[in-house]
């Protein structure tokens, strides 16, 4: 059974900041072989003085949402991944697990977690019947090492 349900990454565009790069770096987090073929979805916004905000936001189901999951556990390096197992408790809250990686590494092709402001973020939505039977970090710790 699929452990992994969903995969949500969106982002913010800032008015100062290129719309092509920043779809990129969201991009660069899922595998390459879904960058030219999933969906975009655009919304508009306005910030705290005014300024437009804009947001990016990519959403992967079923096989597509476990390839995405495995694939940046499989980018990220071991500390982050002993950062997710340690943090586990503040992360992961009702079925679903929350990173967020830096936005700039991201556009280079790093997936690298950062607690910041300016970050893309990622949450997995997992099956609550795999949860249950194996317990979070056990899943988790099966999809770092695979």
């Amino acid at each position: 059974m699929n452990p992994v349900e969903h995969v949500e990454l969106s982002t913010h565009i800032h008015a100062t900041e290129s719309e092509l790069k920043v779809v990129k770096a969201l991009l660069n987090l899922i595998p390459p072989e879904y960058r030219d073929v999933v969906s975009i979805i655009r919304s508009g916004g306005q910030g705290h003085f005014g300024n437009d905000i804009n947001t990016v936001k990519i959403q992967l189901k079923g096989e597509e949402a476990l390839r995405t999951t495995q694939y940046i556990f499989r980018e990220i390096d071991q500390l982050d991944s002993e950062i997710i197992l340690v943090t586990l408790s503040s992360r992961f809250g009702d079925g679903k697990l929350y990173l967020r990686f830096n936005k700039q590494l991201a556009y280079n092709g790093v997936a690298r977690l950062d607690d910041g402001d300016d970050v893309i973020k990622v949450i997995i939505r997992f099956n609550h019947w795999v949860i249950k039977n194996e317990g979070v970090e056990n899943v988790i710790k099966q999809l770092i090492t695979r």
